[in-house]
Formats: structure tokens, C-alpha cells, sequence
């Protein structure tokens, strides 16, 4: 080391002092020491000791972690030594390149390892955020809407950036219950998005995966230019605030649940499209097979009956049953429906024991009515008429008592290419009777109500076949999601 060369530590703070904007003078006046005794601490005249150093770096303000860079950058800017022991030397020129090279090795792996480091701290700041957003979120759901409104907007510990995705998620769930709760959710996270902290671009890209779930729980409440609206904005708003996008949140949701909007606005191509693209970005995990159990169920509605099974067989891995217990029932109950659907009875029979499981608990007895049901198609489809007429005569009977009428009338038909096959005409005839209350229901639309009208029309003519119904039976599936598809012979 040269006499006019500071020692690491006192060349450290320099270089740190300096690249905080900060004038040696001012430096030592913050540190309430002479200018003449900063002045020789900084060449190396008087020993900078890790106490001076800790102390003057708190007075300009810098943190003390930075210390540690600073001794990095002093490291590759003072004279280097010879290795020890080395019996040859290099010349000047070569030994420059090299610790030009080695400087350029050393600022590659400060990178490397910086970006990484800020990888997993910013990872497990996440994870943080979003602990501290389920505890919010259980202090918030025990009280009103407007109680919950008061909170947000006067209290800053619900401005989290985390909130506002827990609250969209909750919003989801909710359009299984109740769609305006759904609704309310979806607004409150909106609220709470309109008040976080950080720059435009992130708050515009908050507001925007706010506005996407408005839109899906309007969507549910049945409200379709509410939510064709709401997307408009949320793609805006989004777009907006794209600089921002670190991937904190999952931009694939805007695409699934506008693909959901498109579906029940009966543009199908459209929605398909959207779900290509959120699959784009999952390319394996949870998200994945969200997003394809929203296609299988895209093309069910279609009646794409085998395209459906091979999206939800490749949905199935992505899908935990401890982690989303009603996706998880969901996709094995549609897998087996559409398997029944494309005639494959002995796979979805495969798949009741399953089934029968998942359907044990108290409150799905919707659920283990409609399980009943396919069993009943089960039973018909591999030849068991008997077992399947005592199922689906059940399952009849329980939809007329809860005025499901349009399910009614799908499995009435489903029982009359029962009677059909067996011969049975006068079942049929009884059978036809007992639907003509369903006629007069609101719940089925005019083009379904046609289409029953014609079968029992055949009824009494007494011209109805076992190929009129089956094509009813396979015409109502599809029309149940689509109230302008005719039925045609």
C-alpha cells in the first residue's frame, strides 16, 4: 500500500459518502467532528475504525448495510498484490486485462447474485403480505358491507396490495353462493386498490384485476353489459399499469374469467381463445388446471363431449383436493359426465366410487342428487335398465318436489329411451303427463319448451321414437347454456 492510497475501510466510506450526494464538510458537520478530522480518517492519516464507520455512515444517512458494497467497490479499485509465492510476475499490461477480466467476472456474479437474493427476499415478502391479508380478511368478514367499507377506507393497514388479491379470490367463491355478495367483494377489493401505496402504473394495475373480478361477479349475478363493461375497464387499467407488472399477480385471471363472460354471452370461439392465451402463461400448477377445467367446461356446454374428457384428464394433476376440495370435485364429476356423454360408461363408472366420496359430507345433497343421476345414465348406458330406471325415477321425482324443472324434463326424457327401449309405451304416456307442468315454468326457455312440446305432441300421436328422444335428451344438455339454439330432428 502507497502513502497516498486509503485503507479499504476509510476508502469504503468515501466511496459511499460520495455516491450519497453528500460534501465531506457536511459529512462531518452531520457527524458533529471537524472537517480536518474527517478529512484524515478518510486518507488514512488517523485509522478508520468499524466504529467510526458505522457512526459517520448513520450521520449522511446511509444504511449500514451498504458498508458492505462499499468495501466490495474499494476492493477492485485500490492496487491489488502479487499472489504469494508466485516466482513469476506478469507485466503491467497483462496484469491489467486480468483484473479488468476479474473485475467483469466479479460485477457478473454481484448481479447474478444480487437479482436472485432480491428473488427470494421479495418471495418471502410476498408470502408475508398475503398472511397479513388473510388475518385482515378474517376480521373483515364477520361484519356488514358497510362496516367492512368504513374499515378499508379509514384504516391504512388494509391499504395491502395482497388484500386486494384475497378479496378478488373471495369473490370467486362467493359467485358458488351468493352472487351479490360476489359483487360486494369485488367492489371493497376495489376500494382498497384505489388506496395503496406505490406509483400509478401499480395502483392502475391493481385497480384493473379489481375491476376483472366486478366483472366475473356481475357476470354470476347475471348482469352481461355490467360485465362486459367491467372488463373494458379492467383490460384499460391493466394496461396502464403493465410497467408495473413484476408478476405479484396473476394476469392470467383476466383472460379465465372474461373467457367465462364470452361463454355465457354464447361466444364460444372467442372464449376458447382467451383460455388459449391464459394457458400460455401457466404452463404448469395451480393455475393450469383452473384453466382447463374453465375449458372442459366450455366445450361440454358445446357438446365437444371427448375434446372436454381430454381437457379435464389434463386438468387433473394441476388440481389438489386438499387445496381446492370443489374444483376438485367439480372436474371428476364433469370427467364422468362427458364420459357418459361420448358413451365410455365403464370409465365414468369407474369414477363413482370417487365420486361417492367426495359427495359424503353434510350439505351436497344437491351434489349426491346429481351423482344419482349418473348413475342411473351409468346403468343405462352398459345395460342395466332396471337399476337404471329405479335411479333416474328417483332422481325425477326429486327435482319435481324441488321445482328443478328443467332437470326434470332432461331426465324424464332420459327415462322415456328407457320405457322405449323396453317397449314400455304407457309409461311414456304417464310419463308425458306428468311434464305438462313444466311447460308453464319460467326457468324454461321458449326454444326448450318448443322442443318438449314436440315430444309430447309424438306422445300422444303416438308416433314418438326411441332416435326422437335420444336427440331431445342430447339437444336440452346443449340448450340448458344456450337459450337461442334450436332443436332440430
Amino acid at each position: 500500500m502507497t502513502q497516498n492510497t486509503p485503507p479499504p475501510l476509510s476508502f469504503a466510506f468515501t466511496i459511499l459518502r460520495q455516491a450519497a450526494g453528500v460534501k465531506q464538510k457536511h459529512a462531518a458537520r452531520a457527524a458533529g467532528i471537524d472537517p480536518s478530522v474527517l478529512c484524515k480518517l478518510e486518507s488514512g492519516a488517523e485509522p478508520m475504525t468499524p466504529q467510526w464507520s458505522a457512526d459517520l455512515l448513520a450521520a449522511i444517512e446511509v444504511q449500514p448495510e451498504r458498508l458492505d458494497v462499499g468495501l466490495f467497490c474499494a476492493g477492485l479499485l485500490l492496487p491489488s498484490r502479487s499472489l504469494p509465492g508466485s516466482p513469476v510476475e506478469p507485466s503491467a499490461a497483462v496484469r491489467r486485462r486480468v483484473e479488468a477480466a476479474a473485475a467483469r467476472a466479479g460485477r457478473l456474479a454481484y448481479e447474478t447474485s444480487l437479482v436472485e437474493y432480491l428473488r427470494q427476499a421479495r418471495t418471502e415478502q410476498a408470502q408475508e403480505d398475503r398472511r397479513q391479508a388473510a388475518e385482515l380478511w378474517e376480521r373483515l368478514k364477520v361484519r356488514s358491507c358497510s362496516a367492512r367499507i368504513a374499515l378499508v377506507e379509514e384504516d391504512p393497514k388494509y391499504w395491502s396490495w395482497a388484500l386486494v388479491e384475497k378479496l378478488c379470490t373471495e369473490s370467486v367463491r362467493a359467485t358458488a353462493g351468493v352472487p351479490k355478495v360476489a359483487v360486494e367483494l369485488a367492489e371493497l377489493a376495489l376500494r382498497v386498490a384505489e388506496r395503496v401505496s406505490g406509483d400509478a402504473a401499480w395502483r392502475s394495475l391493481l385497480a384493473g384485476y379489481a375491476w376483472a373480478h366486478i366483472g366475473n361477479a356481475r357476470r354470476v349475478a347475471s348482469d352481461l353489459p355490467g360485465a362486459e363493461e367491467a372488463f373494458r375497464l379492467a383490460w384499460e387499467l391493466w394496461r396502464e399499469g403493465s410497467a408495473a407488472d413484476i408478476g405479484l399477480l396473476d394476469g392470467s385471471r383476466l383472460f379465465d374469467l372474461e373467457a367465462s363472460l364470452l361463454r355465457a354471452q354464447r361466444k364460444t370461439a372467442a372464449a376458447l381463445e382467451r383460455l388459449d392465451q391464459a394457458l400460455a402463461m401457466h404452463p404448469a400448477g395451480e393455475g393450469r388446471g383452473r384453466i382447463l377445467l374453465n375449458k372442459g367446461t366450455i366445450l361440454e356446454k358445446m357438446g365437444s363431449y371427448e375434446a372436454a374428457v381430454e381437457a379435464f384428464q389434463e386438468a387433473a394433476p394441476w388440481i389438489d383436493r386438499d387445496r381446492g376440495p370443489r374444483d376438485f370435485c367439480v372436474l371428476r364429476f364433469n370427467l364422468n359426465v362427458c364420459r357418459c356423454h361420448a358413451s365410455r360408461f365403464a370409465e365414468a363408472e369407474a369414477g363413482l366410487t370417487e365420486l361417492r366420496a367426495l359427495t359424503a359430507c353434510p350439505g351436497q345433497e344437491l351434489d349426491r342428487l346429481k351423482l344419482r343421476w349418473l348413475e342411473g345414465r351409468v346403468h343405462g348406458g352398459l345395460g342395466r335398465p332396471a337399476l337404471a330406471i329405479e335411479a333416474l325415477s328417483a332422481v325425477r321425482g326429486a327435482f319435481a318436489r324441488q321445482d328443478i324443472h328443467y332437470s326434470e324434463a332432461l331426465v324424464s326424457l332420459e327415462l322415456a329411451g328407457l320405457y322405449l327401449e323396453q317397449g314400455r309405451t304407457a309409461e311414456v304416456k304417464t310419463l308425458a303427463q306428468k311434464m305438462e307442468r313444466i311447460f308453464n315454468d319460467q326457468g324454461v326457455h321458449e326454444e326448450a319448451r318448443k322442443a318438449l312440446e314436440l315430444f309430447h305432441r309424438a306422445v300422444e300421436q303416438e308416433t314418438v321414437t326411441l332416435a326422437l328422444v335420444r336427440s331431445l335428451v342430447a339437444y336440452l344438455y346443449r340448450a340448458e347454456h344456450d337459450p337461442e339454439l334450436r332443436f332440430e330432428e
